[in-house]
């Protein structure tokens, strides 16, 4: 039996991924386990063989420790991590350690238990292509847990966990590409999404106490709309199916068309 796993599947994108990925057990993983639990009995009522297994991204014996769990119940399928934090107001270390070392730490430890036609998709975001290509950030972000790299992202963002957000979704992307060949060799691919404004349960809240903001979005997005979770959770299931067999190595961006416009953002700040 296959099976999948979702990290940050308790809610928002994670849990719609959860809905859709191919047949099997679906193990959604994340910290708090009255979401998850939850969520779990909301996916067996759509039918889906949900299990949940608490653990954090960011720490690598948790990552061994859910790896082991999924093993146990069969040949891990699909992978989808979806754990992250947003760069509004958190602490910049603790995003570099969610967002951009979580997705290293996932995509080292997940190579030993690849098998043919394995995936691993990520989800990045749109902000990641506010970080232009530079030589010494792309090697940073490329191997964020060798010797202080970490530090030296930590503090290149002069305490901006904004910044931090973004430069680590840029480093999700190059992630992605520079893994590629490797988990090519075991007939597996790697990928990554890219959503734009999404209007997720946090999302929706911050759209509450800043209407006027989400009203902007909308009007510089050539889909004049923001993004529902399961618009991103519909490129996944397309992702981890057969009719993607030959796609690896790249980001789709799924954002209404918002990146086009991204110059415009500044207005908001």
């Amino acid at each position: 039996m296959k099976v999948h796993i979702v990290t940050g599947g308790g809610s928002g994108i994670g849990f719609e991924c959860a809905k859709k990925l191919p047949e099997g057990v679906v193990v959604i993983t994340g910290r708090n386990e009255v979401k998850l639990q939850k969520a779990v009995k909301e996916l067996s009522n759509l039918n889906v063989n949900a299990k949940y297994f608490i653990g954090d991204v960011s720490k690598r014996d948790s990552v061994k420790d859910l790896l082991e769990y999924a093993k146990s119940l069969g040949e891990i399928g699909s992978v989808v991590n979806s754990a992250g934090v947003s760069g509004d107001g958190a602490d910049v270390r603790k995003t570099l350690e969610i967002d951009l070392m979580g997705p290293e730490i996932l995509i080292d430890e997940l190579y030993n238990y690849l098998s043919k036609d394995s995936v691993l998709i990520l989800i990045s975001s749109m902000m990641g292509s506010v970080i232009p290509d530079n030589p010494e950030y792309n090697e940073l972000l490329q191997e964020p847990s060798k010797d202080n790299n970490l530090d030296k992202l930590e503090k290149l963002m002069e305490g901006n966990s904004s910044n931090a957000y973004n430069f680590s979704k840029k480093g999700v992307r190059l992630l992605v590409k520079k893994n590629a060949e490797k988990y090519g060799e075991k007939g597996a691919r790697i990928l990554s999404v890219s959503p734009g404004i999404i209007l997720t349960p946090m999302a929706e809240e911050a759209a509450r106490e800043h209407p006027e903001q989400m009203d902007f979005l909308k009007s510089v997005t050539p889909m004049g709309r923001t993004g529902k979770a399961e618009d991103i959770a519909n490129m996944v299931e397309f992702l981890a199916s057969d009719k993607a067999s030959f796609i690896t190595g790249t980001d789709f961006t799924v954002d209404g068309g918002l990146t086009l416009n991204l110059h415009k953002l500044a207005a908001i700040k």
